[in-house]
């Protein structure tokens, strides 16, 4: 299928691309996106559209015409299948196929993904992109550089985050949730202000979490949809199994 045909091929120095038609004149800027772009390392596959090697693109509009860069993101997950060539994180739906100890390695210490080839917003005045844990990447607009992991603090601790944050014009602030799976798991709202501070504004225990997407947004609320999709936090790390 064409929706998991890779892209390997990076352009580093904009190129401007043919134009079909005619775009507007007073049409200026840039559009930021990444993707999923690298289905096979070594002998393997991915097994998901999310789990594909994130690419980072910029579509830069002005004059009538577009520029066009791309490159990939270039941190963890990315450099360990350079380096090794092999699958090694774990992400949405593709298992690194661990031995038995590494299954009970990665009990004490897991390794989340940073593979972020889901969504790209401004983050309290950053460019960062989103995959569906709580390890979003920084990269520079105009170069596509990776500049390295969007931290969140201590109180906003969680393994699985929406890549899907919502802004709040009024409030000059993001809101997203961020869920921490352990013996007492915990769904947790959190707001990241323009200005860089970071805030839990609510806790929620849940014994089994569901798996979210993203989540809804009104004037005075944030409102989880909790599906019956679910999982028994314990159970799914000591089987080293994907969500």
């Amino acid at each position: 299928m064409v929706g998991f045909r890779s892209l390997t091929a990076e352009t580093l120095e904009p190129v401007a691309l043919p134009v079909t038609g005619t775009l507007p004149s007073w049409l200026t800027g840039t559009l930021l996106r990444t993707g999923p772009s690298k289905f096979e390392v070594g002998e393997r596959t991915y097994n998901h559209w999310f789990d594909g090697l994130a690419m980072l693109h910029r579509f830069a509009f002005a004059g009538g015409g577009v520029a066009y860069a791309n490159c990939f993101l270039n941190r963890n997950v990315f450099c360990a299948a350079q380096a090794t060539g092999k699958i090694s994180y774990g992400e949405f739906a593709t298992d690194p196929c661990r031995t038995l100890f590494g299954r009970v390695a990665a009990i004490f210490d897991p390794k989340l993904t940073d593979n972020c080839c889901v969504n790209v917003s401004d983050y309290a005045r950053e460019v960062v992109a989103f995959t569906e844990t709580s390890i979003p990447m920084r990269f520079a607009p105009d170069t596509l550089k990776t500049l390295g992991v969007f931290g969140y603090r201590r109180a906003l601790k969680g393994q699985v985050s929406t890549a899907h944050p919502h802004y709040d014009a009024e409030r000059a602030c993001h809101y997203n949730c961020i869920a921490d799976f352990g013996m007492n798991s915990v769904y947790r709202l959190c707001r990241i202000g323009d200005d860089g501070k970071q805030k839990a504004i609510a806790k929620l225990p849940v014994d089994r979490p569901a798996y979210m997407h993203s989540f809804g947004m009104s004037e005075d609320h944030l409102v989880l949809t909790e599906f019956p999709l679910v999982v028994n936090p314990l159970d799914l790390r000591l089987s080293g199994q994907t969500i």
